[in-house]
């Protein structure tokens, strides 16, 4: 039976035993790399459209300009649906509303329409005016944006 010896140095240390290690890493990290690199990214678009809601606005009455909260809550409905010709509604896709110090969340149903209700912003003192970004999320779909989807504004 081959038995195979480390060599050591002065301090004991034994030697080979890093390189094999190092070398394992790279070809670890290389792999890894690979299998990423072959993930398929997202070829199609969607279209979306605030329906409802893409203005909230109200007076502060005599609240004056501190930090305002809004007096009821609102409902902001979203319609996403394929960037192609056809534009086929878009289901089971997660839709996200983030600014004016609140967020809401919805699921589009089988038409393509998402119901994010429960909104309730609150602008600062001297702000009187923000946006709410709108994001969805659907499987086989590009991601979207849209970072002025709905105004939230103080009116004087």
């Amino acid at each position: 039976m081959y038995k195979q010896n480390f060599r050591k140095n002065e301090s004991g240390d034994v030697l080979g035993i890093p390189m094999y290690l190092i070398v394992i890493m790279i070809v670890a990290v290389a792999v890894i790399a690979s299998v990423i690199f072959m993930i398929p990214k997202a070829t199609r678009t969607m279209n979306v459209q605030v329906t409802s809601n893409a203005l909230i606005a109200e007076s502060p009455g005599t609240d004056g300009g501190g930090k305002f909260t809004f007096s009821k809550t609102y409902t902001v409905w979203v319609k996403v649906f394929t960037s192609d010709e056809r534009a086929d509604p878009i289901s089971e896709a997660t839709v996200t509303l983030v600014g004016a110090g609140d967020a809401g969340q919805g699921k589009t149903l089988d038409n393509g329409s998402a119901k994010i209700t429960g909104l309730k912003p609150i602008l600062d003192a001297n702000i009187n005016e923000a946006y709410m970004v709108l994001t969805v999320k659907a499987n086989g779909y590009a991601d979207f944006s849209d970072t002025k989807a709905v105004s939230v504004i103080r009116l004087s």
